[in-house]
């Protein structure tokens, strides 16, 4: 015997399949009566086909909205004859997907990506924001079949994405087998280029990074990661003029060293959005203090010890314990014959990582220095 609440179901489903392909006010209102009878999954299936549809109304998005997120209150009735004030503009599921994606409200921006999925010109775009979506959740094996879809109908950020997804779970030299075929062309955008150098210095190959860095910022000199990428190469390679130049100009576009980003596409010829893999101010400041690691270096490299030190104190405002900051302060304020200052910075670093290269190195410094502060101190 069928119970009340089945027989229920059963007749809300027979009612949507005879709407079929409805008008997007009458699905809106469908979704709407489903919902309020209980029946989550039908409501929700029937406002993805609204939205799907050519001039929606608010409602239908509105209750894509709160049914992705698992709610049913605040879902509106779309009343029929809906004017052009009524729509979302510019009224495709393609960039409602994207604002909820960066506001991390992953259970719309699915159901609009799966909306989008029916329209042909937003599907290569869809698939790709799909599948930065898994992996943020770790679905890798349905990221990786979504990105196939999004390569196959030529999304070039889901070419980007899958590559990065690779250096994220630690397969550098994969990303790079990746990106390699897509090298070389006329038409390789800057953000290919990028990675490929990206994934070569993850690599520990920075002369290969150096090389398609250089590239990268031939195409896009405007790129600050690509710019910043390239003086962290040049100053592994000891070229410590060319990282100071390429850095500097980093500087003056941007102030943070941001190097993983997602790229979402919006379809057409507009630049993709950016979303960052580590989000957050805390993860700008560590990325960009990497590369003041490495300006300091190059200078001291260049006997610029006064810039140096500024550079490694601005490191140190933001992480008071960096070892590698601390070492190498001690360094420049030695060089600049101030051996009780720098006594100080290798003694911290001798007692946080005794074990480590730095800790050793730190203690011979030391010991140079309390003979040359004593040598001094008698003259």
């Amino acid at each position: 015997m069928v119970g009340a609440g089945s027989r229920d179901m059963l007749t809300v489903a027979a009612l949507g399949r005879r709407l079929g392909q409805a008008d997007a006010t009458t699905l809106s209102n469908f979704a709407w009566f489903a919902a309020r009878r209980g029946h989550h999954r039908i409501a929700l299936e029937a406002a993805r086909a609204a939205v799907a549809m050519p001039d929606p109304p608010r409602a239908a998005w509105r209750a894509l909205e709160r049914l992705a997120a698992g709610r049913t209150d605040g879902m509106l009735l779309a009343a029929a004859g809906h004017d052009k004030g009524d729509l979302i503009p510019p009224g495709n599921p393609l960039t409602t997907a994207i604002v909820a994606h960066r506001h991390m409200e992953l259970a719309v921006a699915e159901a609009c990506y799966r909306a989008a999925l029916d329209r042909t010109s937003l599907a290569p775009a869809a698939w790709n924001g799909l599948a930065v979506l898994h992996e943020q959740r770790r679905e890798r094996t349905a990221a990786d079949n979504a990105w196939a879809h999004a390569i196959a109908a030529g999304s070039v950020a889901g070419i980007h994405n899958h590559a990065l997804a690779m250096l994220q779970r630690g397969f550098a030299h994969r990303a790079r087998s990746a990106l390699t075929r897509w090298l070389g062309r006329p038409d390789t955008p800057a953000s290919l280029q990028f990675l490929a150098g990206y994934a070569a210095l993850i690599d520990q190959d920075p002369a290969a990074a150096m090389s398609l860095l250089s590239v990268a910022v031939g195409i896009d000199p405007d790129s600050a990661r690509a710019q910043f990428t390239l003086g962290l190469a040049c100053e592994r390679l000891g070229l410590h003029a060319d990282a100071l130049v390429a850095i500097r100009r980093a500087l003056l576009l941007s102030p943070w060293y941001q190097p993983q980003v997602w790229l979402l596409e919006r379809g057409g010829d507009t630049a993709p959005v950016e979303l960052p893999v580590d989000d957050g101010e805390s993860s700008n400041a560590a990325h960009t203090d990497d590369v003041l690691l490495s300006v300091g270096r190059s200078l001291l490299q260049m006997a610029q010890f006064g810039e140096a030190l500024a550079v490694f104190d601005q490191v140190l405002v933001h992480q008071p314990s960096q070892t590698a900051a601390l070492f190498h302060r001690g360094v420049a304020l030695a060089k600049l014959r101030r051996y009780g200052e720098a006594l100080e910075d290798w003694e911290v670093v001798g007692r946080t990582d005794p074990e480590s290269e730095l800790g050793e190195a730190s203690r011979r410094h030391a010991r140079s220095a309390r003979q040359l502060a004593a040598l001094f101190s008698t003259q």
